[in-house]
C-alpha cells in the first residue's frame, strides 16, 4: 500500500516476495509479523530476511534484528508493539530492488506457537495490530510504499479468511479516518457488518 496525495492506495499480491514488483520514488518498509525476540528463521520472516541481508545469508538478518531489540527494547518486543527497525545496507536487495530501508517489527506472538484465539480474539488482534502498524508507518515521511503480510497465519495458525478481512477493515477505517467507529466495529458484530458495508457497498 501507499500514500499518494493524503489518500491510501492498496494493492494485492499473492506470491513469491522476491517476484513483487512496485515502484517509488521514496522508500519502503516490510512488515514482519514474527515474535517477541526477534527471530526470523522461518517461513515469511526468512524469506524476508533473506531479502535484506546483504551477502545472500539471512542469519545476519536474525543477528541484526535481535541485537537491535536487545539494545532498544531491553531484549523483549510485546506482542502489538510496532517498532522500525532501519538498515544501512545498500548492497542488499531489499533496498537495490524496492528501496527499502525497514523492517516494521510488529511480533504477534511471543515465541511461535498456535495462538489459539476464538474469532472475536482475532479479530480484536488483528484489527489493532494492523492499525499500530499503519499509525507508525504514517510517522515516517520518506516511507511511500508499506508491504504487509498476513499476520498471525502461519505458526499461529490463525484462519487467513479472517484475517483478510480484519486486516483489510483496519486498513480501509485507517484510510478514510474512521477512528471513532472503532469500537463499535471491534464489540459490535452487527454494527461491524453495518461499517463493513458502508466501506465496500
Amino acid at each position: 500500500m501507499r500514500w499518494r496525495d493524503e489518500k491510501l492506495e492498496v494493492s494485492i499480491f499473492h506470491g513469491n516476495i522476491e517476484n513483487l514488483k512496485f515502484d517509488t520514488s521514496k522508500e519502503s518498509v516490510f512488515f514482519s509479523p514474527g515474535n517477541s525476540f526477534g527471530g526470523m528463521g522461518g517461513g515469511y520472516d526468512k524469506a524476508l530476511a533473506y531479502l535484506f541481508s546483504e551477502a545472500g545469508d539471512w542469519r545476519t538478518t536474525d543477528r541484526y534484528v535481535k541485537n537491535w531489540i536487545v539494545e532498544n527494547s531491553n531484549g523483549y518486543s510485546a506482542p502489538g508493539t510496532a517498532q522500525l527497525i532501519r538498515f544501512d545496507w545498500p548492497d542488499s536487495l531489499a533496498w537495490q530492488k524496492y528501496r527499502a530501508s525497514a523492517i516494521l517489527h510488529v511480533p504477534t506472538m511471543r515465541t511461535p506457537k498456535i495462538l489459539g484465539f476464538t474469532e472475536e480474539q482475532t479479530i480484536q488482534s488483528v484489527f489493532d495490530w494492523t492499525w499500530q502498524s499503519l499509525v507508525r508507518v504514517r510517522q515516517e515521511p520518506s516511507l511511500d510504499v508499506f508491504v504487509m503480510t498476513g499476520m498471525g497465519t502461519g505458526y499461529g495458525c490463525l484462519t487467513e479468511k479472517l484475517v483478510c478481512r480484519t486486516m483489510v477493515a483496519a486498513i480501509a477505517m485507517f484510510g478514510s479516518q474512521m477512528g471513532k467507529e472503532v469500537l463499535s466495529y471491534l464489540d459490535s458484530p452487527y454494527k461491524r457488518s453495518d461499517i463493513e458495508k458502508k466501506l465496500y457497498g
